[in-house]
């Protein structure tokens, strides 16, 4: 069947390849450095977003004034703004406060790419945007799975009973810290609390927070993690199959489509996606259009629509998803 050449085509050439990344950024990388890859490329993913805002808002220098506190207070928020919303949410202790572990990686980790010598050889924010998707969905796919797991297996039935409340803590998990950073105004050394810029920055300043929940679906509907999912994955089933759509029906409600790692390689892939088509709308797409379309003085426009641009650079450029403890 054309359906099922498809499919199986789909998971050789791009879910196989996908899944081994997963598996191996899962692991720790040395007895020497015993952190995982996943981690790490979060941190120096969001340690180059965090440092290249503030130096792009020339606070830098008074950061290095105040202090290290303050400068690795703020990227810690960026960092894990996302797991510490969700697991208020959820009732649980942020594992970072459970260990030294998490603090040492990331910190070890944001020392060495605040190095000057590192910095210089990095290309712009720009070219990173567009050169990292996949590294940009593979770190996201840790939180966001793992806010659906534990959402989906919590004690308190109202929130195991609930898809919203999954979707919602997915949705967090990969925008919290952003969201964090931005409302506490964590790039300057003088922080003050603001308004969320989700709230004033449209589509693309929400995109992080609407993708992580659309992945949190995607997730939950491949590994059968509500039973609402449980008449789509027998549509499902019987699209690509009639008789394995018919067993389906019968079957016990935690069945699945896919395995964890299955369901993860597809998160990965769609956040991909999408990523990739937000760094070309932001940064090259303005330069294809015709002048009139983008001729916008600086200064041009209210107070309120230059505060939403801002914001909406702000998100776009330094929301680096948040790592959780489950990889």
């Amino acid at each position: 069947m054309l359906t099922v050449d498809l499919i199986s085509l789909l998971k050789l050439v791009l879910l196989g390849p996908l899944a081994y990344l997963i598996d191996l950024a899962s692991a720790p990388l040395s007895p020497l450095f015993p952190f995982p890859l996943a981690t790490t490329l979060h941190a120096a993913r969001v340690g180059l977003a965090y440092k290249g805002r503030t130096k792009a808002l020339g606070f830098d220098g008074a950061m290095k004034a105040r202090g290290r506190g303050v400068e690795w207070a703020g990227y810690l928020v960026m960092c894990w703004g996302g797991s510490f919303i969700t697991s208020f949410l959820q009732q649980t202790p942020p594992p970072q406060l459970l260990s030294p572990l998490p603090w040492i990686n990331y910190l070890a980790i944001y020392t060495f790419i605040s190095n000057p010598a590192f910095t210089a050889l990095l290309p712009s924010p720009a070219v990173l945007d567009t050169l990292l998707p996949i590294i940009d969905g593979l770190t996201r796919s840790f939180p966001i799975s793992g806010a659906v797991l534990s959402t989906s297996n919590h004690p308190n039935p109202a929130i195991r009973g609930s898809l919203m409340f999954q979707l919602l803590c997915g949705g967090l998990a990969a925008s919290g810290g952003g969201i964090a950073a931005t409302t506490l105004g964590v790039f300057n050394p003088d922080w003050r609390l603001s308004t969320p810029p989700i709230l004033f920055t449209g589509l693309l300043g929400c995109l992080d927070l609407l993708a992580g929940s659309a992945a949190a679906g995607v997730f939950g509907f491949l590994t059968a993690s509500h039973p609402a999912y449980l008449p789509w994955i027998a549509a499902a089933k019987s699209f690509v199959s009639p008789a394995a759509g018919a067993i389906a029906a019968n079957e016990k409600p935690t069945t699945a489509l896919m395995t964890v790692l299955g369901a993860r390689s597809v998160v990965v892939l769609f956040l991909s996606a999408v990523y990739a088509t937000r760094a070309f709308m932001l940064h090259w797409y303005p330069m294809l259009v015709t002048p009139r379309a983008v001729a916008v003085p600086v200064g041009a426009g209210t107070e309120g629509e230059k505060s939403a641009r801002e914001a909406t650079r702000v998100v776009l450029q330094g929301n680096g998803g948040d790592e959780k403890k489950r990889v």
